[in-house]
C-alpha cells in the first residue's frame, strides 16, 4: 500500500483519513506502490518526475526548468477508489519533490457540503472540499465550526497556531506541517508570525 513505501511517510491517522508525507529527492525512485483510495496532494516542493506503471514503461519524461508546478498547488484523484494503480515514481529533476497527501477512508458524499470554511473555497468533489486561507501580519480568522474531518496544511514557513475550542494550541511553522480537526469541532487560524501565511485546507466528506 501507499503508505508502506519508505518515500510515503505516515504523518498520522484516522478511522477516516491518512495524511503522507511524500518525499523524493533528486535522482532517487520510490519502490512499486498501490494508490487505491481517492487522494488530494498538496505542493509543497517542485520537480520533474517521471512514472512507470506496473508492467509497463517510463514515459521518459525529461527535466524542466523551473520545474513544474507551484507551491500550494492542489491537486485531488478520485479515480483510485475505483481503478487503483500500482507504479513507481523517479525523481528525474535537480530539486526535492514533495508532497502532502491526504487520503480519504469515508465513503464520500454525493451531496454540496453547506458549512463554511475559513479562506476560499478553491474546488470541491465527492470526496474533498478544498480551500485556501491567506493570513496577514497579526490577522486571524473567525471562528469555525467543521462540518467534516478537516486538515490544514502549511505551505510555506510561519508562525501559525491553530486554536481549538477547548484551549489546545497546534502551532505549525514549517511548510508542510499539517494539523487535524475532528468533524464537529470549533477552531480558529491565527498567525503570529513575521510574514504573511497561507495554509490548505482540506476538508474530507
Amino acid at each position: 500500500m501507499v503508505h508502506e513505501e519508505p518515500r510515503h511517510r505516515l504523518v498520522y491517522e484516522t478511522p477516516e483519513l491518512r495524511v503522507l508525507d511524500v518525499q523524493i529527492q533528486a535522482g532517487d525512485t520510490t519502490l512499486f506502490h498501490t494508490h487505491d483510495a481517492p487522494v488530494t496532494y498538496v505542493t509543497i516542493g517542485t520537480s520533474s518526475t517521471d512514472q512507470m506503471a506496473l508492467g509497463g514503461n517510463w514515459n521518459n519524461t525529461k527535466p524542466r526548468t523551473p520545474p513544474p508546478g507551484r507551491v500550494g498547488a492542489v491537486r485531488a484523484v478520485q479515480s483510485y477508489a475505483e481503478r487503483p494503480l500500482t507504479h513507481r515514481v523517479t525523481n528525474v529533476g535537480s530539486t526535492l519533490f514533495r508532497l502532502i497527501a491526504v487520503l480519504s477512508r469515508r465513503p464520500g458524499s454525493a451531496t454540496e457540503a453547506t458549512g463554511e470554511v475559513p479562506g476560499e473555497i478553491i474546488a470541491e468533489n465527492r470526496w474533498f472540499r478544498h480551500a485556501r486561507v491567506r493570513l496577514e501580519i497579526g490577522e486571524s480568522s473567525d471562528h469555525h465550526t467543521t462540518q467534516a474531518p478537516t486538515v490544514l496544511i502549511l505551505t510555506q514557513d510561519g508562525r501559525v497556531a491553530i486554536e481549538h475550542a477547548d484551549g489546545w494550541v497546534t502551532a505549525l511553522e514549517i511548510a508542510g506541517q499539517s494539523a487535524a480537526v475532528g468533524r464537529g469541532e470549533r477552531y480558529r487560524i491565527r498567525n503570529g508570525g513575521p510574514e504573511a501565511s497561507e495554509l490548505v485546507i482540506v476538508e474530507i466528506r
